[in-house]
């Protein structure tokens, strides 16, 4: 028996890649290990854990080696996340600051 992925699921994994090459330098400029955007469920893994959950394993603490450039890249390409219409959660990698900035914008 053949493995069918539904047309949503299809419908989905299109619209994230076609979101991740529109911002594609941001993605760049971050300089995240690819696995993190090769999927929305790795990139919302990611928000949430600091990592890619793969096999019950966390990897990567990318976020920690971020220089102040990489991490306002990481910045603006969560806030580009949020602002396109992906359902809002409180990412945990980033700072404080940050996130209660984007939960004052997503949760009113």
């Amino acid at each position: 028996m053949g493995y069918h992925r539904s047309k949503n699921r299809i419908d989905a994994a299109q619209a994230w890649a076609m979101f991740v090459a529109a911002n594609r330098k941001s993605v760049e400029a971050a300089k995240l290990p690819p696995e993190v955007t090769e999927s929305i469920e790795h990139w919302d893994d990611f928000l949430k854990h600091g990592g890619v959950i793969q096999n019950c394993t966390a990897t990567g603490d990318a976020v920690d080696q971020l220089s102040e450039t990489q991490y306002a890249a990481l910045l603006q390409f969560v806030e580009s996340y949020f602002a396109r219409g992906y359902e809002y959660f409180t990412p945990v990698v980033l700072r404080a600051e940050d996130f209660q900035r984007l939960d004052m914008r997503y949760i009113t």
